[in-house]
Protein backbone atom coordinates (compact mmCIF):
# COMPACT_ATOMS: atom_id res chain seq x y z
CA UNK A 1 0.00 0.00 0.00
CA UNK A 2 1.27 3.50 -1.07
CA UNK A 3 1.53 6.02 2.01
CA UNK A 4 -0.40 8.45 2.47
CA UNK A 5 1.28 12.13 3.17
CA UNK A 6 -1.36 13.26 5.37
CA UNK A 7 0.83 17.04 5.65
CA UNK A 8 0.80 16.99 2.03
CA UNK A 9 -3.23 17.16 1.80
CA UNK A 10 -3.76 19.30 4.57
CA UNK A 11 -1.21 22.03 3.02
CA UNK A 12 -3.39 21.52 0.13
CA UNK A 13 -6.82 21.89 2.32
CA UNK A 14 -5.45 25.00 3.76
CA UNK A 15 -4.67 26.42 0.55
CA UNK A 16 -7.77 25.86 -1.37
CA UNK A 17 -9.50 26.88 1.79
CA UNK A 18 -8.12 30.35 2.23
CA UNK A 19 -8.80 31.24 -1.71
CA UNK A 20 -12.56 30.12 -1.17
CA UNK A 21 -12.52 32.19 1.74
CA UNK A 22 -11.24 35.34 0.17
CA UNK A 23 -13.62 34.15 -2.74
CA UNK A 24 -16.90 33.74 -0.32
CA UNK A 25 -15.95 35.88 3.28
CA UNK A 26 -13.89 38.46 1.68
CA UNK A 27 -13.12 40.48 5.21
CA UNK A 28 -12.96 37.16 7.16
CA UNK A 29 -10.34 35.18 4.92
CA UNK A 30 -7.48 35.48 8.10
CA UNK A 31 -10.81 33.65 10.91
CA UNK A 32 -11.82 31.63 8.14
CA UNK A 33 -8.12 30.17 7.84
CA UNK A 34 -7.65 29.97 11.23
CA UNK A 35 -10.92 27.92 11.96
CA UNK A 36 -9.56 25.52 9.41
CA UNK A 37 -6.14 25.00 10.44
CA UNK A 38 -7.16 24.24 14.21
CA UNK A 39 -10.15 21.65 12.48
CA UNK A 40 -7.66 20.22 10.26
CA UNK A 41 -5.35 19.57 13.49
CA UNK A 42 -7.97 18.42 15.49
CA UNK A 43 -9.15 16.08 12.85
CA UNK A 44 -5.42 15.47 11.52
CA UNK A 45 -5.16 11.45 13.15
CA UNK A 46 -8.78 10.05 11.97
CA UNK A 47 -8.56 12.10 8.26
CA UNK A 48 -5.26 9.82 7.81
CA UNK A 49 -7.41 6.70 9.52
CA UNK A 50 -9.72 7.11 7.06
CA UNK A 51 -7.69 8.11 3.62
CA UNK A 52 -6.28 4.66 4.36
CA UNK A 53 -9.39 3.09 4.88
CA UNK A 54 -10.44 4.54 1.65
CA UNK A 55 -6.69 3.42 0.17
CA UNK A 56 -7.46 -0.11 1.44
CA UNK A 57 -11.40 -0.15 -0.20
CA UNK A 58 -12.83 -0.18 3.21
CA UNK A 59 -14.90 2.76 3.09
CA UNK A 60 -16.50 4.56 0.31
CA UNK A 61 -16.23 8.33 -0.89
CA UNK A 62 -20.11 9.02 0.70
CA UNK A 63 -18.44 7.24 3.90
CA UNK A 64 -15.64 9.14 3.50
CA UNK A 65 -17.33 12.67 3.14
CA UNK A 66 -19.78 11.71 5.97
CA UNK A 67 -16.59 11.76 8.46
CA UNK A 68 -15.45 14.66 6.82
CA UNK A 69 -18.39 16.41 7.68
CA UNK A 70 -18.88 15.54 10.95
CA UNK A 71 -15.07 16.57 11.59
CA UNK A 72 -15.28 19.64 10.17
CA UNK A 73 -18.43 21.00 11.92
CA UNK A 74 -20.38 24.76 12.04
CA UNK A 75 -19.51 24.20 15.51
CA UNK A 76 -15.79 24.54 15.44
CA UNK A 77 -15.95 27.10 13.82
CA UNK A 78 -15.34 29.43 16.05
CA UNK A 79 -13.51 32.62 14.58
CA UNK A 80 -16.29 33.59 12.21
CA UNK A 81 -18.75 33.06 14.97
CA UNK A 82 -16.63 35.72 17.03
CA UNK A 83 -16.26 37.86 13.94
CA UNK A 84 -20.02 37.63 13.57
CA UNK A 85 -20.87 35.72 10.45
CA UNK A 86 -24.15 34.60 9.85
CA UNK A 87 -24.94 30.88 10.50
CA UNK A 88 -25.81 30.68 6.66
CA UNK A 89 -22.58 31.95 5.50
CA UNK A 90 -20.60 29.39 7.98
CA UNK A 91 -22.20 26.48 6.89
CA UNK A 92 -21.05 27.12 2.84
CA UNK A 93 -18.10 27.58 3.76
CA UNK A 94 -17.49 24.65 5.61
CA UNK A 95 -19.63 22.92 2.79
CA UNK A 96 -17.12 23.96 0.61
CA UNK A 97 -14.53 22.49 2.80
CA UNK A 98 -15.71 19.56 3.31
CA UNK A 99 -15.40 19.38 -1.12
CA UNK A 100 -11.66 20.81 -0.81
CA UNK A 101 -11.11 17.57 1.91
CA UNK A 102 -12.73 14.79 0.02
CA UNK A 103 -11.43 15.87 -3.55
CA UNK A 104 -7.92 16.36 -1.77
CA UNK A 105 -7.91 13.06 -0.65
CA UNK A 106 -8.52 11.55 -3.21
CA UNK A 107 -5.86 13.37 -5.55
CA UNK A 108 -3.65 11.77 -2.97
CA UNK A 109 -4.54 8.25 -3.73
CA UNK A 110 -2.09 6.97 -6.30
Amino acid sequence: MAKIDIDRILKSVEDQSKGLAEQQLKQYTQQAVADVKDSLQKAKDDLKRWTEELVRGEIDRDEFESLVQGALDVNEMRALKQAGLAEAQIQSFVDGVIDIVVNAAFAAIP
